[in-house]
């Protein structure tokens, strides 16, 4: 009599092909975090590298520069502000020192696929939050001038999201020192 042998896998061979699995799963996790947080870090670094220049240029050059966030448009600009008119025009005309081309961050495109989820720029005096923050001339103070009336900063921040990763850009209201949480 012959004896039959079952057909099926033994538990040490399913044991060994659950571990291999882990094993690749667990090189290849990695990366995919990585590069995600590498992206949002290079677009939460260009957002603090765009509030910095317009800080250090409106100390440098003594005239208000600043920047206005965009959510709905998933830009943020740099601008001066010519107070040689009544009201102050906002003018975008500032090139980054590095690309030589306006200073213009989109974002969802290209080297920035991070995307805006929040602008918070608080001021002293107004009971919303605005898109737009300025640098006061010599002192690079952040303000925001409302028909000639300078209101200071009182809180500040963008947030960035990608894949589950959020970073926040925070403006000190009397400094104007940028930070990346």
């Amino acid at each position: 009599m012959r004896v039959q042998r079952e057909t099926g896998y033994t538990l040490i061979e399913m044991l060994v092909v659950v571990g291999l699995l882990a094993l690749i799963a667990a090189v290849a996790a990695p990366t995919f975090t990585a590069n995600d947080a590498a992206i949002l870090n290079r677009s939460a670094t260009e957002v603090a590298r765009a509030l910095r220049f317009a800080h250090s240029e409106a100390i440098r050059t003594g005239k208000s520069y600043g920047v206005i966030a965009s959510q709905a448009g998933q830009s943020i600009k740099v601008y001066r502000l010519n107070e040689a008119v009544n009201p102050p025009v906002t003018v975008y005309d500032v090139y980054d020192p590095q690309t030589k081309q306006l200073y213009d961050l989109r974002f969802n495109a290209g080297l920035l696929d991070a995307s805006i989820t929040q602008v918070y720029f608080k001021f002293k005096g107004f009971l919303l939050p605005q898109t737009y923050l300025g640098f006061a001339g010599d002192t690079g103070v952040p303000k925001y001038n409302s028909s000639g009336t300078i209101l200071m900063l009182e809180t500040g921040y963008i947030r960035l999201y990608h894949n589950g990763l959020t970073a926040t850009i925070t403006i000190a209201p009397v400094t104007g020192r940028v930070t990346i949480q």
